[in-house]
């Protein structure tokens, strides 16, 4: 960040911004994980829990919108820290859009699922153990404004986006069964799917780091 501001009060309000958009990820985090846990364990009472956190997750991401405008309207700032405030909001979002996919999993949990779907857990395993790998090392890369980091963690989504077809592919022959719904095919295709999602929003997050460093979007392709 470019530190151009004369008073310590600026810096001190910057790094509390970061520490909150920190926090709110780690809130994510915790969110996304222990919904997948609750997926496969078939755990109501634990995908419950994650529902009703939800709430905390959104007033962190208001407080880091509060926050940004607050240091954007009594300091001024200008280059580079103005593009950390602004973007600091847009990766709250995208953390706040995470744990509510994380939380869209927890809910479909709940209904559970019929035995002879078990071994389909493996894909939501083999997804959710990339993606937790994934949202840890953004918020690495947020944290030191890495920009070489966040780009790694970007490519990385190709990763997620063949396990999810290769999921697809494997479940076809679930499309002939008599009640795919009663048996949780909906359910587990619907968990897979916003794992997906997590994906392309972990990689907005490093696209905002590349936009604070450089001042443009990054055009790469997967």
């Amino acid at each position: 960040m470019d530190m151009q501001h004369p008073l310590k009060v600026y810096e001190d309000e910057l790094s509390e911004l970061q520490s909150l958009v920190l926090d709110l990820g780690n809130l994510a985090l915790d969110q996304l994980t222990a919904a997948i846990a609750s997926f496969e364990e078939n755990a109501p009472d634990k995908a419950q829990a994650i529902i009703d956190r939800d709430e905390e997750v959104n007033n962190l991401e208001h407080l880091v919108d509060r926050t940004s405008l607050m240091i954007v309207t009594k300091m001024e700032p200008k280059a580079g820290d103005l593009r950390y405030i602004l973007s600091s909001s847009k990766v709250a979002s995208d953390l706040e859009r995470i744990a509510d996919y994380a939380k869209s999993i927890a809910k479909r949990g709940k209904r559970g699922f019929a035995q002879e779907h078990t071994p389909h857990l493996v894909y939501v395993q083999h997804m959710g153990k990339e993606l937790t790998a994934m949202l840890t090392n953004i918020l690495i890369a947020f944290k030191e404004q890495s920009v070489e980091k966040a780009l790694d963690v970007w490519h990385s989504d190709s990763n997620v986006d063949a396990l999810f077809k290769e999921a697809v592919l494997g479940l076809k022959d679930c499309v002939e069964s008599e009640d795919l719904e009663g048996k949780g095919f909906i359910s587990l295709l619907f968990a897979l799917r916003c794992l997906e999602r997590v994906g392309d929003h972990i990689t907005n997050i490093a696209e905002h780091i590349y936009f604070i460093k450089y001042a443009e979007y990054f055009s790469g392709k997967r």
